[in-house]
């Protein structure tokens, strides 16, 4: 362990191609520091989490690629000491070392969900300063965002999570050679959890959005993500929209085939759609364990109380004027539940979910319908942000195909697959060239079996 010692000393530099040597040695002996693991604990006293990034990063990732049961002598300090190197960690050398630095920061967010409940909440600052130090740019996803947004869920710190949503993806380290590679389990995970904190936040509508991510991400096989967020999809768009939305076209036939044969959930739309409240309790009491098993129980309650915001949103749509009784009668109460009516029409009045008015000395509701038919101050700058959005993201899209059709593999692969396609035109048919792109084969791209290049 001297020599690896010495070389870190010595190869810590500013220079590149110190810090490419130093990377290619820790390489080369990364079997031996996995095989002499007792006694890594005893080298990182001896270096600087600032000034070491680079080496730290591979002897943490070997010791912990080992049992470490038998190696770590006291987790809680290896806990301490990895999060505070991730606080203080170069950000040059570690996007250097960023495939153990994302070994590292795996480990280090297991070991926080693991723990104790205070652990996940003292893991969330290291997390975030590794995520803003080995991404290229704020734009694009690293397997380090997935980590985080896992401990966030654990420590229950939703806002926490939220702050790192609001930053648009457009990029993923698959296309920097340079960073650790994103998986497609870390891809799903990212967009997965990213979900379940806008559930937790009451923000259904992005949660459906993240979800339809997971959902239409191209799939030659059922990934188990797909599964829990197929059954959370159909949830939360009982919640938001009062029936299942379908998933897009584009969507993996794989996806689309289970979607068909789904248990419990499509059960609970049936339900759903017939306003049967009685059934679906009752379902949901039949498959109570599949339920828990799926994590699922507080958003199938969350949904069943729903149930009867949608019903009495449908009626308004129907009657002009309607009692308390006939309103309690309509969502399946009895007369003793009018001040529950009473006080959910309250609720939905001020959250501008329905307009009616309620007569006190009668009894009786009268639906009213919406009069604001003038857009004020704020909805005009609203619509003019986001169609500043749009256009923005229109741009991008068109940089982007540019980019793609102009590349040297996909006109390539474009050429192979046309000619396969069709015979060579001769020269009386004048057809057009196979080198030429079409439309239709940009289009193809997107397609929901992912027949194009790999990207």
């Amino acid at each position: 362990m001297d020599v690896v010692v010495n070389q870190i000393h010595k190869l810590s530099t500013q220079s590149d191609n110190d810090l490419k040597a130093l990377k290619d040695f820790l390489r080369h002996e990364q079997d031996n520091l996995k095989h002499r693991a007792a006694q890594i604990e005893e080298v990182l006293q001896l270096l600087d989490p600032a000034q070491h990034t680079l080496g730290i990063a591979f002897l943490l990732a070997a010791l912990f690629s080992s049992d470490q049961r038998s190696v770590l002598r006291d987790q809680k300090v290896t806990f301490t000491y990895v999060g505070n190197f991730l606080r203080l960690a170069d950000e040059r050398q570690a996007r250097a070392a960023a495939v153990p630095m994302a070994a590292v920061c795996r480990s280090y967010a297991q070991m926080a969900v693991d723990g104790a409940p205070p652990s996940a909440l003292r893991a969330l600052r290291p997390l975030r300063s590794a995520v803003e130090k080995l991404r290229p740019d704020p734009e694009t996803l690293t397997s380090v965002h997935a980590e985080y947004l896992r401990v966030c869920l654990k420590a229950k710190a939703y806002h926490l999570g939220a702050q790192l949503l609001t930053q648009p993806i457009f990029d993923t380290t698959l296309s920097h050679s340079s960073f650790a590679q994103l998986t497609a389990q870390s891809f799903l995970c990212y967009f997965y959890y990213g979900a379940l904190i806008r559930i937790g936040l009451k923000q259904y509508v992005q949660a459906l959005q993240l979800l339809l991510v997971v959902l239409t991400c191209p799939a030659s096989c059922l990934s188990a993500i797909q599964a829990d967020a197929f059954k959370k999809y159909v949830l939360v768009s009982l919640k938001v929209h009062g029936d299942l939305q379908p998933l897009p076209v584009y969507a993996s036939h794989i996806v689309q085939r289970y979607a068909k044969n789904q248990g419990y959930v499509l059960e609970l739309v049936d339900a759903f759609k017939l306003g049967d409240s009685a059934g679906f309790t009752r379902i949901s009491q039949e498959k109570a364990s599949l339920i828990q098993a799926d994590n699922n129980m507080g958003l199938v309650k969350q949904v069943e109380e729903s149930m009867r915001r949608h019903k009495l949103h449908t009626l308004t749509k129907t009657y002009l004027t309607l009692s308390l009784g006939e309103i309690a009668k309509e969502l399946g109460l009895e007369a003793s539940h009018v001040p529950d009516v009473e006080e959910l029409l309250f609720d939905m009045v001020s959250g501008g979910e329905i307009h009616a008015r309620i007569d006190q000395v009668t009894g009786n509701v009268s639906f009213e319908e919406d009069d604001e038919q003038d857009m004020d101050v704020g909805m005009a700058t609203k619509m003019q942000e986001k169609l500043h959005d749009i256009l923005e993201l229109a741009q991008r899209i068109a940089a982007f195909e540019q980019e793609v059709v102009s590349s040297e593999a996909y006109i390539r692969k474009t050429a192979a697959l046309e000619g396969e396609r069709s015979p060579a035109p001769s020269a009386l048919a004048g057809g057009p060239s196979p080198l030429l792109l079409s439309k239709s084969g940009t289009v193809r791209l997107s397609g929901p079996e992912g027949d194009g290049m790999d990207m």
